[in-house]
């Protein structure tokens, strides 16, 4: 297994930074997720060739870039939209091989409104896309988040064995759990042998907010630090040995910039307890 950070909390920081930070706090690899200056969530590509090989060399020297996040609305029931998603989307492609990455992740988006036709335009983004993850060689693990067409772990997998691609895969991210269905042990099961990504951070369920005024359609989720939430971590680790997991697993926790430092160090030193022999 490979344990990362999300080096998303130092978003404000330059990414050779942000990069020395993972390294110092313990990780040998992140997890690049939208940034304003590299590939920014739905909007065009920013980092030039340069930037990028630049990024390359700070990461070879530092903690390695395991995976890059690209996030666009290529689910959009706005043909213009998708099809600008999808020119954006396939820049990002470019970018993650300028920067020696062969893992890309992502969101499903669209909207729980209209379930059909965002469905409809994902498929034809995919097949558009798809070409493109083949002649770069790129594996893309896709998640199903609140507020997206598809918010179910089942849902995501139905939609992926549609698909029918080995590159085509199932992100499992912990702190969604209140809305992907069933519980977590249930949640991987069904996952089993068609994920090797995963999102680690803690979250209260969604019954635990209150949100005025009544009736606001709303998907209210949390990524705190691991054990300040209330995922049993116990059964979670249980249930991903079972399903024989040992891909990637990158620490997601947002929302704490200000003690960065302390939260990355800890969350590395927990998921080293929740797998022994790690390290």
């Amino acid at each position: 297994m490979i344990v990362a950070v999300d080096i998303g909390p130092v978003i404000d920081r330059p990414l050779g930074d942000a990069l020395a930070l993972a390294a110092e706090t313990g990780y040998t690899a992140v997890e690049l997720g939208n940034r304003d200056d590299v590939i920014p969530a739905f909007g065009p590509l920013v980092a030039s060739p340069g930037e990028l090989a630049d990024a390359r060399r700070v990461a070879a020297a530092t903690a390695e870039i395991a995976a890059v996040a690209v996030i666009q609305d290529w689910a959009a029931t706005d043909e213009d939209v998708r099809r600008n998603a999808v020119e954006w989307w396939i820049d990002g492609i470019h970018a993650a091989a300028r920067l020696g990455v062969s893992r890309l992740n992502s969101e499903l988006v669209g909207s729980p409104q209209a379930p059909i036709e965002c469905r409809a335009a994902f498929l034809r983004s995919i097949e558009q896309i798809l070409p493109v993850l083949e002649r770069e060689d790129m594996e893309l693990s896709i998640e199903p988040h609140p507020g997206d067409f598809i918010e179910t772990t089942t849902g995501a997998l139905e939609l992926f064995e549609e698909i029918g691609s080995g590159r085509i895969r199932y992100l499992h991210c912990f702190a969604h759990f209140g809305y992907l269905g069933g519980t977590t042990a249930e949640q991987i099961h069904a996952a089993a042998g068609r994920f090797d990504h995963i999102h680690l951070a803690d979250t209260f369920r969604p019954e635990r907010s209150i949100v005025n005024p009544r009736g606001l359609d709303y998907r209210v989720h949390q990524h705190f630090d691991i054990g300040a939430g209330e995922i049993d971590w116990t059964e979670a680790a249980g249930a991903l040995r079972i399903a024989g997991f040992d891909g990637l697993a990158s620490v997601q926790v947002f929302g704490w910039n200000e003690r960065v430092h302390e939260s990355f160090r800890r969350n590395r030193s927990v998921v080293a307890g929740m797998f022994p022999g790690l390290g």
